[in-house]
């Protein structure tokens, strides 16, 4: 599909970041890929350009610092003469462990990359966006439907805040006519060294439960970025949210697990 629109990825140097990055820019949209690191951020944006034959921008900073967010904003704004895609994706995980067990330091950082770096993203979007337009996209996770699981307790709470923000954008830029259009990605469960991280479980009986739900459930970021990009790229109304994992395919994946088998991580 033929397509053109500059794209900015935010958390785009692994993951799902990285795969949505890939199709936009097999999509030829030029993309702008950032990270914390420098020196993963240019890997990045070497990698995917050497691969996909695009052009690939890149940039450093802390999605969850204003100053940081503004920044890349301008350049990814100067590398590629605008943005009309901006992909809230950046995201960190909370160590398993009942809230009063984790660090305070720790909750902080992963509210103010979950959380404040989406709204943080939403400001310098709509900012950048204002007079040509264009699209913001926020990735729920695990919290953003409702579910509570524990262990879990920060993380999906900074999900279910993210499920909240889109909708709440989406209604005010609506509501100021504003030209620039919001919706969510829901990924589902993606194997990542993100998730694997999860399975760091003692108890022998729970995580061999978690790992059945993760093979049962579970795809790599290629497959879901390959759903999501060209229904991000034909979607037209401000509101839309596109689900790879919906509560249908769910149910039919458990109901089919004992056939299937499928082997996404070995334990």
């Amino acid at each position: 599909m033929a397509s053109g629109r500059r794209a900015l990825v935010t958390g785009g140097t692994r993951g799902l970041g990285f795969a949505l990055a890939r199709e936009l820019s097999r999509s030829r949209c030029p993309v702008f890929v950032t990270g914390r690191s420098p020196e993963a951020a240019r890997a990045a944006a070497a990698a995917l350009a050497a691969e996909t034959g695009g052009t690939v921008h890149w940039g450093a900073g802390d999605s969850g610092s204003w100053e940081d967010c503004s920044r890349l904003a301008r350049e990814a704004r100067d590398a590629m003469g605008g943005i009309d895609i901006w992909v809230a994706n950046a995201g960190i995980n909370q160590g398993r462990g009942m809230v009063w067990e984790l660090e305070a330091s720790d909750m902080e950082r992963l509210v103010r990359t979950d959380l404040l770096g989406p709204m943080l993203s939403a400001k310098a979007a709509f900012e950048a966006m204002r007079e040509g337009g264009g699209w913001l996209w926020l990735v729920e996770g695990h919290g953003s439907d409702g579910r509570v699981m524990a262990g879990l307790s920060a993380y999906g709470t900074t999900k279910r805040a993210v499920a909240y923000l889109w909708r709440a954008l989406a209604l005010e830029a609506s509501a100021s006519d504003s030209a620039v259009k919001v919706g969510a990605l829901s990924p589902g469960i993606m194997i990542t060294d993100f998730l694997r991280g999860s399975l760091d479980e003692a108890d022998p009986e729970r995580r061999r439960r978690v790992l059945a739900a993760f093979n049962a459930l579970g795809d790599r970021p290629e497959t879901v970025a390959a759903f999501l990009v060209p229904r991000m790229l034909a979607a037209r109304r401000s509101g839309t949210r596109i689900a790879w994992l919906t509560g249908s395919k769910a149910a039919w994946r458990f109901a089919s697990a004992p056939f299937t088998r499928r082997k996404l991580i070995e334990d």
